[in-house]
């Protein structure tokens, strides 16, 4: 019997071995599959980021080239107003000289406005400070309009 025993115990540590190895075997199996799944389900995240992260770049892309958009029209603004602004300006000296030269040539031009002070000596008006002046006495009346 003693034999016999020995031989029960080599089976039973023996097939408790194969069993343990079958458990080891299929719970590698279990967790590789566990880890294939969770692996795939980080890989569709990061696609998912992925692509997120492509929109916002083009969306900043855009905005980029919205904003170069706008830094161009504004400047090409900037210059139709400089343009314009010295043609204006071109206008005003052509306008000034032209009146500069039919104030030489007028005759009658001691009788224009004195420009340097805003007084009109023809009818006693004080353009610089709209108060009316009695030619005969000098004297100012009328109300300031400060």
């Amino acid at each position: 019997m003693n034999g016999q025993i020995w031989i029960w115990i080599v089976v039973a540590i023996v097939v408790i071995v194969v069993i343990v190895v079958i458990a080891i075997l299929f719970g590698r199996r279990a967790k590789a599959a566990v880890d294939r799944r969770r692996a795939a389900d980080l890989r569709e995240r990061a696609r998912t980021d992925a692509a997120g992260a492509h929109e916002h770049s083009a969306r900043a892309a855009r905005a980029e080239a919205d904003a170069l958009r706008a830094e161009n029209e504004a400047e090409r603004l900037r210059n139709e107003v400089a343009e314009r602004q010295e043609a204006a300006d071109k206008a005003d000296r052509i306008s000034k000289e032209r009146l500069r030269q039919a104030e030489a040539l007028d005759p009658d031009a001691g009788n224009a406005p004195d420009e340097r002070n805003g007084r009109d000596e023809r009818n006693g008006r004080d353009e610089g400070n709209d108060r009316n002046v009695d030619s005969r006495s000098g004297l100012r009346h009328g109300r300031r309009e400060d």
